[in-house]
């Protein structure tokens, strides 16, 4: 899976999350699986399974809604729950990154997540 960096080195995969194409910020950060934009989620198409509270990191509290979706990831279908938060922002946690190898290369401006072999 191929991504980029974009002028702020911020690293970015995109990715088809079942209702089209988005970039992802990589977030380590981040444990989950998720965060998609309220803007570009389409509800109708995914099953609403309940509410996360979280605390962000600049320490604001935030009310995610969670929804069961499915997608293809690293050519396998898979069956996760995201976050849906506000705006158009899309973040990519480490649930999904975990156990692959994620490779970014600064001075060629690449990102690639490379699928772990015995995944």
């Amino acid at each position: 899976m191929d991504g980029f960096l974009d002028e702020l080195n911020q690293a970015w995969l995109n990715l088809d999350f079942g209702q089209g194409n988005a970039d992802f910020l990589i977030d380590t950060g981040f444990a989950g699986t998720l965060i998609i934009g309220e803007e570009l989620f389409d509800a109708s198409r995914a099953i609403l399974s309940g509410f996360v509270d979280s605390t962000l990191a600049a320490g604001q509290s935030f009310r995610y809604e969670r929804f069961d979706l499915s997608l293809e990831w690293l050519r396998v279908s898979v069956r996760l729950f995201v976050l849906v938060g506000p705006g158009s922002e899309c973040l990519i946690g480490t649930e999904l990154l975990s156990p692959h190898r994620l490779e970014i290369d600064y001075q060629l401006r690449l990102v690639q997540l490379h699928r772990s072999s015995d995944w």
